[in-house]
């Protein structure tokens, strides 16, 4: 049976190894037998008295059994440590639970344990577990609430072990460690549906589709087709015999840009810019759209991706290195600013051109929307930037938005929203979410904001 405050987790600040390292060894009451043990071997001696010697040796003996008995049963504790929801979310509590059971053949003692946290995480509580019989279980569970986004390590399980006569005190560490991957949060933008337009892309593909025929095309005759689904009319117009073929409506696409150049960010303005990114990239997957995630360099996952894999992919992301290369993975972890070095403008236009093509290259590959969020541009960078994807690629319409992470410098708001497109500045600080609303309440049409927030500052 566990017991102990497993709900305060959120009071105290550390990472939670106060508590089990204030004692090591024997307490006060072990070290008073040991001085009462001591005071009486040489009472003993002076007197010639073998039984206060006797005494002296029993009190002298019962710390050290005490410490032996706790090194031998408190170690022994295993733990199996689960968190709910399986990938937790910045700012948002967590539940861990941990189970634990004795696998040795001697019961444990009472345990008093607390969970080791990474630093800059709220400090978990201490808990007190039953003596467990060999064989035996306990659980127990607290809440935590992850400041920051990426791959986290939680524990191990530091327990301070105490003997029955509370004679000592020994600080265990046990259960191993657990990653967690705390994904980023993610702000409502209400109408993204609207920004991916009608881009014409609906249409049949096949050749010769049948007129007032909706949703089905027709192709040549292949060995092994259905005989039954030849189309007689576009066979006899044709000279060669034609098979229907049900056409799929063409799904709509998005594509986000996240800047990762080297010195564009202030150091909190990438973690805002990361929850921007996710914010553009969920909200259009829920939308309908296949969406695509570029960040420049290998570290772009390839194709469209699914709600979990873009979450996944921003909780782990950095800037890039200086030299073009990507930063470790474990720099968005361990909380670290962004390296300050030279601007790299050709990281950012890349990675925008990679959007534009979907990465075959091919300019008619054009997203339905490309949402970039970017860092401090120059007038030159935007002028770079607005050259690479204008708002109509061939015959289709992509709706280009660019998040301002940053303040711009002179003209280049104005170079973006005289080349298309549309611009929201959360250089202030303002929640994406709030500046997308203002944004559409300013011309009373919610359901396109983003389209009506040109030159927004």
């Amino acid at each position: 049976m566990a017991r102990g405050a497993a709900g305060s987790s959120g009071r105290r600040g550390g990472h939670g190894t106060r508590g089990t390292r204030r004692a090591r060894g024997l307490t006060p009451r072990g070290r008073a037998l040991v001085v009462v043990g001591a005071l009486l071997g040489a009472a003993g001696l002076w007197q010639g008295q073998e039984s206060l010697l006797r005494v002296s040796v029993l009190v002298l003996a019962l710390p050290l059994v005490a410490l032996a008995v706790a090194a031998l049963t408190g170690a022994r504790t295993a733990v199996r440590r689960t968190t709910s929801p399986r990938r937790a979310v910045v700012g948002q509590t967590c539940r861990v639970r941990l189970d634990l059971r004795n696998p040795g053949r001697l019961g444990t003692p009472v345990l008093l344990a607390q969970d080791r946290l990474p630093a800059g995480w709220p400090r978990a509580p201490r808990f007190a577990v039953d003596p467990l019989p060999p064989g035996g279980r306990a659980a127990v569970a607290y809440t935590a609430t992850p400041p920051r986004r990426g791959r986290h390590r939680l524990g191990p399980l530091q327990v301070l072990v105490t003997d029955p006569l509370g004679l000592c005190e020994l600080p265990v560490r046990t259960g191993g460690q657990d990653d967690v991957l705390v994904l980023p949060a993610v702000e409502h933008l209400p109408g993204a549906a609207a920004l991916l337009g009608d881009r014409g892309e609906g249409e049949a593909s096949g050749s010769g589709s049948a007129a007032g025929e909706q949703g089905m095309g027709t192709r040549e005759y292949r060995p092994g087709d259905d005989v039954r689904r030849v189309h007689w009319r576009s066979t006899a117009r044709r000279g060669e015999l034609m098979v229907r073929q049900d056409e799929q409506p063409h799904q709509r696409r998005g594509a986000v840009v996240l800047d990762r150049r080297p010195g564009a960010w202030s150091d909190d303005g990438f973690e805002r810019a990361v929850t921007a990114a996710a914010s553009l990239a969920v909200s259009l997957h829920d939308a309908g759209a296949a969406v695509r995630l570029e960040l420049g360099g290998e570290r772009s996952p390839a194709g469209p991706l699914g709600r979990d894999p873009l979450l996944e992919a921003l909780a782990v992301v950095g800037t890039a290195a200086a030299t073009g290369g990507d930063a470790d993975a474990e720099l968005a972890a361990a909380g670290a600013a962004p390296p300050a070095a030279a601007s790299a403008p050709d990281v950012l236009v890349s990675a925008v051109g990679a959007a534009v093509t979907g990465g075959s290259g091919e300019s008619g590959a054009g997203p339905g929307l490309l949402a970039v969020v970017a860092g401090r541009l120059t007038r030159d960078e935007a002028e770079a930037l607005a050259g690479v994807a204008r708002p109509r690629t061939g015959r289709r319409r992509t709706a280009a938005l660019v998040v301002l992470g940053e303040p711009a410098g002179t003209g280049a708001v104005e170079v973006l929203v005289g080349a298309g497109w549309s611009v929201l500045d959360l250089s202030e600080g303002e929640p994406l979410a709030d500046a997308w609303r203002r944004a559409a309440d300013r011309t009373g049409r919610s359901d396109r904001p983003g389209r009506v927030a040109a030159g927004a500052r």
